[in-house]
């Protein structure tokens, strides 16, 4: 090994362009072999001035050292750390004050962790980005370059599929992974032994996985750095476009997780989606910490998982997210669930509509229309429910014969809800009905117990209460005389 003095006198002198996306850490890796140097620690002095800070494979560190003993050829040291390290990844979802700390960290202006600083250790998604490559890149760099390279979007934890060829990404196994910084390596020194499929992952279409590594890649290469209020709000509109949306603005959160689940529950067996097991529905899981009022930069792949389920495409999203500016967050519940209240107030109190007009009108439920104009304290006409005579007297008919509520109602053709209330304003009719309501349910039993007994002759009640819809055991408890007379072997009725 060259003397350190040595190492900073003869800084680098032939510099190999990057190839494609490949990452830092990967062109570091062939401008160690192509340099001659013995060991990697020489070739990392003469880049960054020390012996580690380029051997880390996800942010390595010191950037602001490499552009000046590379001359800026690779232009600023902000421009490599986000187009060549996974900070690009993290930085539209990072507070403007994250994002500058993470970047003085792999600039080497400030020390500092930027796993610590970006919040990944409590993401629930993990700080670790194992090296993961494509086999037919891998192949094609060989052929076409003379050696491989670590590509950037297979780096990304969201990204578990290559583009190019359609087929899912293999990771080093955890072993193998470079965690003593020594070394460099590139795919092509890794042994077939040395890689891992996720388990799972073949069983998962491959159009999910695209469209997630599409999403992925769409969101690192826009210019935007995302706001968390007005993230929140876009996505509570993308439910709004499904329905999802109550009429006080609040998420049908039951009916989006199900869907969610349905729609992802594979993804759930690669490494780093395990937030989508959660299913809490006090929680809500992803849904509910992406669209509440949770400070913290959440993980990419959270976001990217969210967009898929919530809009047709990167460009949808996008544009609602523009649409969400700052006037609108003055007024979210309006901005959500439209401008129907002062319709609905003005069409009841001014121009005198029933409420079930009103809400036809509006394409609203009666019942949460009424529910918010109680709310308010707004004045509107009860109408009684009216029901004209031929319906009453069929009503009268088929209560006095013990006929279920539920059954009136759709022969009639309204609400069980009126036919309960009916009855209950007619005292003597409801006691006659509970009167035939009770014989019709007995005499069934008596018929069914005199099947049982006549199929199963000598076998005992006890027995017999083991075949399914006997009804043996309402007897013994509303008619137990008739029971005893037909049972034989059941026991007598004490008197007392």
């Amino acid at each position: 090994m060259l003397p350190c003095r040595d190492l900073l006198e003869h800084l680098p002198t032939y510099l190999p362009a990057f190839v494609g996306d490949e990452t830092l850490y990967s062109w570091c890796a062939r401008y160690h072999r192509l340099s001659g140097n013995g060991i990697a620690t020489d070739s990392c002095v003469q880049l960054f001035g020390r012996g580690a800070p380029g051997l880390k494979h996800d942010f390595p560190n010191r950037l602001h050292i490499f552009c000046q003993r590379t001359n800026d050829v690779f232009g600023s040291s902000e421009a490599l750390a986000l187009e060549r390290t996974l900070l690009g990844y993290y930085a539209p979802f990072a507070s403007s004050s994250s994002y500058q700390r993470a970047l003085e960290s792999v600039t080497g202006i400030h020390s500092g962790n930027p796993k610590h600083i970006l919040g990944l250790m409590a993401s629930r998604v993990g700080a670790s980005h194992p090296l993961k490559a494509c086999p037919a890149c891998t192949r094609q760099d060989i052929k076409e370059f003379g050696c491989s390279r670590w590509i950037l979007e297979h780096q990304w934890p969201s990204v578990w599929v290559c583009r190019r060829h359609g087929s899912p990404l293999c990771s080093l196994i955890k072993a193998y992974q470079p965690k003593e910084l020594r070394n460099w390596t590139l795919p092509e020194d890794h042994k077939a032994g040395e890689w891992a499929d996720p388990s799972g992952i073949h069983a998962i279409p491959t159009e999910l996985l695209m469209e997630i590594a599409s999403i992925s890649a769409s969101l690192t290469g826009t210019p935007m750095v995302f706001e968390e209020n007005r993230l929140r709000l876009t996505y509570r509109i993308g439910a709004k476009k499904h329905g999802w949306i109550a009429l006080d603005g609040t998420l049908r959160l039951a009916t989006m997780m199900r869907n969610f689940q349905n729609s992802f529950h594979r993804l759930a067996v690669i490494p780093g989606f395990g937030f989508l097991t959660e299913t809490d529905a006090n929680s809500g899981g992803v849904i509910g910490l992406l669209t509440r009022h949770l400070r913290g930069l959440h993980h990419p792949s959270k976001h990217a998982t969210l967009i898929a389920f919530l809009f047709q495409s990167v460009d949808e999203f996008l544009d609602t997210y523009r649409a969400t500016d700052r006037a609108g967050l003055s007024d979210e519940v309006s901005m959500l669930s439209g401008e129907w209240r002062s319709e609905l107030r003005y069409l009841v109190e001014t121009e005198h509509y029933s409420v079930s007009q009103a809400a036809t009108l509006l394409d609203l439920p009666t019942s949460q229309a009424c529910r918010w104009l109680d709310s308010v304290g707004a004045a509107y006409e009860r109408r009684p429910r009216v029901v004209n005579e031929e319906k009453r007297a069929r009503i009268t008919a088929m209560l006095q014969v013990g006929d279920d509520y539920q059954k009136i109602a759709d022969e009639v053709g309204v609400k069980k809800g009126l036919i309960r209330a009916f009855s209950a304003a007619h005292p003597e009719l409801r006691n006659h009905w509970r009167q035939r309501r009770f014989e019709r349910l007995r005499d069934a039993h008596r018929q069914r117990a005199c099947i049982l007994f006549a199929e199963y002759r000598g076998v005992s009640m006890k027995a017999l209460k083991f075949v399914p819809g006997n009804g043996l055991a309402w007897l013994e408890r509303h008619d137990r005389e008739w029971l005893t007379i037909h049972a034989p072997n059941l026991p007598e009725v004490r008197h007392i």
